[in-house]
């Protein structure tokens, strides 16, 4: 007969409380990006966002607010009063912001109408809203970082689902405050990149009188190689 068997280790929780991980919501560069729908977008954290992609420019200080919600319906058997599943008949995912800036493109994306294009010798911007215009699609990009931690959330196609008023106020930026709806994509809603991007390498640099120098980050320059002689610092 054997021994006591002995106890099973205790499992280490695979989350634990750890600051480096709460992240601020930092614009990373322009921060924003929309493209035509279904274009592809950088699938790393370092990528530059291709040509394709257009900064949508300033937005209310609130930044982007992604937000979903689910429609369920309850499957409740003859012999309970409670249900014994839950099944998801709908999702929506959405991002809502307040742009700062208008122009063609946002002013095309809040009315969603066929955007114009700018009086080349005016620069003057004539948008029709129509009412025999198809609703327009859209693929939509944001981009924020904190410190060395970046994080990028894609929707590759979207479209206008709501709006809020454009309120004209003396003493305060014009918003256009848009709301926009994620599209199932070959199955995919959106595409979310978060981790850490390192630091770029110090870049060396020629010093005067010879020797390599490295240009840190705070563009300082640290000498390495050998010293000047008295003769060659006169």
């Amino acid at each position: 007969m054997g021994g006591p068997t002995e106890p099973e280790p205790t499992p280490t929780p695979s989350t634990q409380l750890d600051a480096t991980q709460v992240q601020m919501g930092n614009a990373n560069g322009p921060g924003v990006y929309v493209a035509a729908a279904g274009t592809d977008p950088p699938t790393d954290l370092t990528t530059a966002w291709p040509s394709a992609w257009t900064s949508l420019g300033y937005l209310s200080e609130a930044g982007p607010t992604i937000a979903q919600s689910k429609d369920t319906a309850a499957i409740t058997p003859w012999q309970s009063t409670s249900p014994i599943r839950n099944i998801v008949t709908g999702r929506d995912l959405t991002v809502e912001m307040v742009f700062w800036q208008l122009n063609e493109m946002t002013l095309g994306i809040y009315f969603d109408s066929d955007q114009p294009t700018p009086d080349a010798t005016t620069g003057l911007i004539n948008l029709q809203v129509r009412t025999d215009a198809p609703q327009h699609q859209y693929a939509i990009g944001i981009d924020t970082t904190d410190n060395d931690r970046v994080l990028r959330i894609m929707f590759p196609r979207a479209s206008l689902s709501a709006t809020g008023n454009m309120q004209i106020e003396r003493g305060a930026a014009v918003p256009l405050d848009c709301t926009l709806l994620a599209l199932d994509n070959n199955g995919t809603l959106a595409y979310v990149l978060l981790g850490d991007v390192p630091a770029p390498s110090p870049v060396q640099t020629p010093l005067i009188g010879g020797g390599q120098g490295i240009q840190t980050v705070s563009g300082q320059a640290e000498h390495r190689g050998r010293r000047n002689t008295p003769a060659e610092a006169s």
